[in-house]
Order: C-alpha cells, then sequence, then structure tokens
C-alpha cells in the first residue's frame, strides 16, 4: 500500500471514532436543560429550528408525519394548478386563428371580413365561438349601426379540423382614419366550467365616402335674391351603386323657384337610383332666401343608400352663405336701443329706421311691422294714421299714410314711430308659462331693383326681440293669534311694559316669469326683540338668526318660475319675542325692520329686488288685533 493511500485510511478511521463519541455524548443527555419545557430539548438535532427547540413529547412522531403528509398534498396542488395552465395555454397556443380583410375600404362600402380557426391541437374543443368586435363608426351590415359585436357558434371543433366565418361590414363615419378591430375564438374548458379565447387584432384604413357630394353655394346674397345651389354627386368606388337617394335641406325661409332635375318628394328630395362604378352626375336648385342683413344660413346635403333592408347614410355635407347687408337697410330700436329690457307696464316707444344705400330711387317703398308676445297690450298700440291689422298684429306704412315712402331717393334715410304699452300682469295660466319675450319683426321692400341685384324686388328684414325680466315678492306678515303656524304665542296684548310677548313672523315669497337663483331675504329685530328659535318653513332652507347683528337671513338656492302664482308660495316662519321699554309706552312697539329680498334673474341676467316696510306690534295682517290692541300700556 503506497504511504499516501495508508495516510487516508489513518484519518478516515480517526474521523469516525470522532463522530462515535459525539454521539455516545450526546446519548447519555436524559435529562432537559434547566429552563427546559418538558417533551423539547436543545442539541444539534435541533439546531435547524428557529428556536433551536425539538419537540420529543408524546405524539411527537405523528406530528411529524401529519405535517410530511400535509407538505406533499400541497405540493402536488400545486403541481396540477400550474399543470391546468401549462396545458390551457399550451392548448390555446396550437389553436390557429386568421383574419382576412382589406388593408382599406371607402366610408359607404360594404366589405367582408374572413376569420379562419383551425385546431391544431390533440383536443376537441368544446362549445366554440367566433366573434367579431367593432369600433364606433363599423357596423354589421343588416343590423342595428350600434351594435358593436357579433358572436356566432361554430359547435365542436374536431381535432385537426378547420373552418371560417364571413362577417359583412360597414364604416360609416371617421373617413381618413385607421379603426381596430377583434377577431375572437372562444371554447369551454375541462369540464365547461371556464371559457378560454384566442383573440387577434388587425386595423383597417377608412378612406374617403364611396360615393362622394359636393355643395356649393354662394358666399353672399342679398335678403331676397335668387341664387343657385349646385349638387354633385360621383362614384369613386370599385362597385355598382343602388337605391341612392339625396336630401338637400335648406333653410326655412328658403323659396324654392326651380331644378335642373325635378324632386322626386317635396322640394328637397331626389331619387337617384343605380349609380355605376366611376359615373357621376349633378343638378341645381335656384330659389332665394329672406333673413336680416348679416345673418347665416346653412344648406345640407345628405346622400344615402340601403343594404339589406337598412339605410345608411353614405356622405353627409353641410354649406353656408350669408345675407349681405341690403341696399335697403332697415334698423330696428325700442326706447333707444337694440338690448333694452322690459318689465310688465312699460310703455315701449319703436322707431323703425331705412336708408337706401343704392345710386337708383327706390319707388313705392312698403314697411312693415309685426308684433308678436302676449305681454303686449294690443289696445293701446299709438300709431296714428297707419293701418294696424289686430288679425295678424301687423302695422303697414305705405304712400298713403307716409309721403316719405313714395319714392326713397340714392342715399336718403327715414324713420317711422309707434308706441304700445305691456300688460301690467304676467299671463301666467300653466306651469311652463315663463321666459317672456316681445318680438318685433319688421320688412321693408320696393318693386324697384338695382340693376346688379338678380330679384324680384329689393327687401330688407329686421327683426328685434325683447326679453322681459321677472318678478319676485316678498312679504312680510306678523301675528300674535296664529295657530296655523303651529307655534304657541304667550304674553299680554296689548303689550305691556317689561313684559315679553310672543309673535310670530312669516315670510312669503312668491316668483313669477323666470327662474331665480342665489335668493337672500334680510332684516334686523328691533331693539328689545329677541329670537326664540322656533322657525320652519315649506322648503329645506330655513331662516337662521345673528344674535350679535340681530339680523335674521333666509338663503335659498334657486326658485322656478310659477312658484307661487300657481300653486302654494315659498313660506318661513319664526318665533320672536318682544319686551317693550317705559319709553315706547302709549305707542306701538317696532318688531321687524324692512325686510328685502334679493335675487338673480337667469333669464335676463339682471338683479332682482323686493322689499317690504317695518312691521311693529300695530300688526295689520293679524285681524283679531284691533287699532288699539297693539298700544304699549302699563
Amino acid at each position: 500500500m503506497a504511504l499516501e493511500e495508508l495516510e487516508k485510511e489513518l484519518y478516515k478511521k480517526e474521523e469516525s471514532e470522532e463522530l462515535k463519541k459525539r454521539a455516545a455524548t450526546s446519548e447519555e443527555r436524559v435529562g432537559p436543560p434547566a429552563g427546559t419545557l418538558p417533551g423539547w430539548r436543545k442539541g444539534p438535532e435541533a439546531a435547524k429550528g428557529r428556536l433551536g427547540l425539538q419537540y420529543q413529547g408524546p405524539g411527537a412522531q405523528a406530528w411529524r408525519t401529519w405535517i410530511l403528509w400535509g407538505s406533499a398534498g400541497a405540493l402536488v396542488i400545486l403541481a396540477a394548478v400550474s399543470g391546468y395552465f401549462i396545458y390551457q395555454a399550451f392548448t390555446v397556443k396550437d389553436i390557429a386563428l386568421t383574419v382576412d380583410a382589406p388593408k382599406e375600404v371607402p366610408l359607404g362600402r360594404p366589405f367582408e371580413v374572413n376569420v379562419g380557426f383551425a385546431n391544431q391541437s390533440d383536443k376537441i374543443l368544446k362549445d366554440a365561438q367566433v366573434s367579431l368586435s367593432l369600433p364606433d363608426g363599423i357596423s354589421f351590415l343588416g343590423a342595428p349601426v350600434d351594435q358593436r359585436n357579433e358572436a356566432r357558434t361554430a359547435g365542436d371543433i374536431g381535432i385537426g379540423s378547420m373552418s371560417r366565418e364571413t362577417f359583412s361590414l360597414i364604416v360609416l363615419k371617421d373617413p381618413q382614419s385607421v379603426k381596430k378591430i377583434r377577431a375572437a375564438l372562444s371554447y369551454a374548458g375541462i369540464g365547461g366550467r371556464s371559457r378560454f379565447e384566442r383573440n387577434e387584432d388587425f386595423e383597417l384604413a377608412v378612406g374617403n365616402p364611396a360615393v362622394q357630394i359636393d355643395l356649393r353655394v354662394p358666399e353672399k346674397v342679398f335678403s331676397g335674391e335668387e341664387f343657385e345651389t349646385l349638387v354633385t354627386y360621383k362614384n369613386t368606388s370599385d362597385i355598382d351603386f343602388s337605391n341612392l337617394e339625396l336630401r338637400v335641406d335648406f333653410p326655412p325661409t328658403f323659396s324654392f323657384k326651380s331644378s335642373t332635375v325635378k324632386p322626386d318628394i317635396g322640394n328637397s328630395l331626389w331619387r337617384i337610383g343605380a349609380l355605376l362604378k366611376g359615373s357621376e352626375g349633378e343638378f341645381a336648385v335656384r330659389g332665394n332666401i329672406i333673413g336680416p342683413e348679416k345673418s347665416f344660413f346653412e344648406v345640407k346635403a345628405n346622400l344615402t343608400t340601403s343594404f339589406l333592408g337598412k339605410t345608411y347614410a353614405i356622405d353627409t355635407k353641410a354649406a353656408s352663405l350669408a345675407i349681405s347687408p341690403s341696399p335697403l337697410a332697415l334698423t330696428v330700436l325700442v326706447n333707444g336701443s337694440t338690448d333694452f329690457v322690459a318689465r310688465p307696464g312699460d310703455l315701449l316707444r319703436y322707431e323703425l329706421r331705412f336708408t337706401n344705400n343704392t345710386d337708383v330711387g327706390l319707388r313705392d317703398v312698403v314697411l312693415r311691422a309685426k308684433l308678436v308676445g302676449e305681454m303686449f297690450d294690443f289696445i293701446t298700440i299709438d300709431a296714428p294714421q297707419v293701418f294696424f291689422s289686430s288679425l295678424t298684429n301687423t302695422l303697414t306704412w305705405n304712400a298713403a299714410n307716409s309721403p316719405q315712402l313714395a319714392v326713397l331717393e340714392p342715399g336718403a334715410s327715414g324713420s317711422v314711430n309707434f308706441i304700445v304699452r305691456l300688460k301690467s300682469q304676467y299671463p301666467i295660466r300653466r306651469l311652463n308659462d315663463k321666459n317672456f319675450e316681445l318680438k318685433l319683426g319688421a320688412q321693408i321692400e320696393s318693386p324697384t331693383v338695382p340693376a346688379f341685384i338678380g330679384a324680384e324686388k329689393t327687401i330688407s328684414m329686421s327683426d328685434l326681440i325683447v326679453k322681459v325680466a321677472g318678478q319676485t315678492t316678498i312679504d312680510a306678515q306678523v301675528f300674535f293669534r296664529d295657530a296655523a303656524s303651529g307655534f304657541v304665542n304667550k304674553g299680554p296684548i296689548p303689550p305691556l311694559v317689561n313684559q315679553p310677548t310672543n309673535f310670530t313672523v312669516h315670510w312669503v315669497i312668491v316668483n313669477y316669469a323666470t327662474d331665480v337663483e342665489n335668493v337672500i331675504v334680510r332684516a334686523f329685530l328691533q331693539s328689545g326683540v329677541r329670537w326664540t328659535g322656533q322657525v320652519k318653513s315649506n322648503i329645506s332652507a330655513v331662516p337662521t338668526w345673528n344674535e350679535r347683528t340681530q339680523e335674521v337671513s333666509w338663503t335659498i338656492d334657486r326658485i322656478p318660475a310659477t312658484r307661487g302664482a300657481l300653486g302654494n308660495p315659498i313660506e318661513a316662519v319664526f318665533q320672536i319675542e318682544a319686551t317693550p321699554s317705559i319709553n315706547q309706552l302709549g305707542g306701538y312697539m317696532p318688531l321687524i325692520s324692512d325686510t328685502e329680498l334679493r335675487a338673480l334673474d337667469t333669464f335676463v341676467n339682471a338683479e332682482i329686488v323686493s322689499t317690504n316696510s317695518t312691521i311693529s306690534t300695530s300688526l295689520p295682517d293679524d285681524p283679531t288685533v284691533g287699532q288699539q290692541g297693539g298700544i304699549v300700556r302699563q
């Protein structure tokens, strides 16, 4: 044996004997060390524990067996769950899903999306469904335009099977945009308690409308001047269209004269029918608009078609035109202003000013003014020698009653006037009788037409609308005998010096023709009068008292129009206590100062102020207390 091998053998024997000695030493430890609980011990065998202790008492072996089997069971469950999800991931991975769709489509052209799928796994896919989810602006052909999802049943898909579903779609808005569509295949998991899905997103570029329309109108026209609206349409797609309809909507004051292609319905709908790819067409509509100068009007064209019984808008265009300052200018003023705010009972002085801005004299000028508004008291109209029609509420001036209108020379100006008074009360009969307005529509015309105007007559219009402000009132009342309030007033009547007497104060608010906001009611209790704390109202907000200032205030966020004018008013009641002083002997004791209400009229954006005068122990609203019953006595 070599020297090296001999040394190794010797070392091994020494190590073995050392280990035996250590084991024997450990076995000789019979009792636990001092301070150790029974059944537990310290030592190298327990060194791996967090406390350095190892349980050796009764049932120790069973306890260790339970721990061992519990840990093993947990590992088995964890492995099963992980395996299940790994298996499902593997299964989804083996499902092929493809989408065949155009990269770009024009707006309004139907197109198809083919969703293909194949089962490349070794399992049958149970209860499979194929679905397509659409963004806003794309619809399923023949379905409601707001339907965003469609799912189809594919049943069970066998191993190695493949199939596809075809979806017909149409884009209805947002040309020159990109839309994202999602295709999905879902199927039931093991046991059918959960479902798994494979999806595929793809982008679709939206082009211009498949059939494009164009609308052309003049930028400016004179009131009453005849003008032409040119409508063109062209099929720029790669398919033929049928069932096309084109609707042109003109302003209400437009007067239709003619069209190069006769409308099929009224003066606004043309049935184009079929339009081959690359084909185009056009037509022109002539008419005029009467309106105030500098006003704007819009003409709209809308092209539609139908597929599978549904109508779809393919293209929409709008064009605007303005009314140029008329060669015959007209302006309306009321009480010298164009933004006057009226109130019930006001006297309105209307002035209608006109000017001939042409270089020719305008003959036989006629001026009409029509009044519209329930607040007008038409019986008060004052317009000497002017014909007034009570059937249409229209005043008419011409050469017979205003000679200046016989010939209005180039550059000449003139005016006419009349007066009318408003009713003193709002004509409120229903809850929605509010926000009253006074409208005057004026029109001046002459059969003389300057050479540069393509119209049958020279005409101009001007409107003026006057708003009528609302009204909110506060009524302060004080009572001694007031059983209806629910408060019991105590003390002597007539009031006696240095003896307290209770009174109830009522604040009643009535609102008429407009909604009001930020309402606040204020009043001060007079010397010798205090707040008892008894208070209530028929709304959520109630009055409060500031002891330092003696002010009673009531804040209300909003009061709707006609509250109190129809139905019950808003009302608050609070109790006060008054103790007369010797210097008030033989007279009435003041109880509450002037009551003031302030609010914002939301219709005319102006402040409303209402007041009620000071009230004393004379109690003018309490019929049970006579004229002498409120005088302070000894």
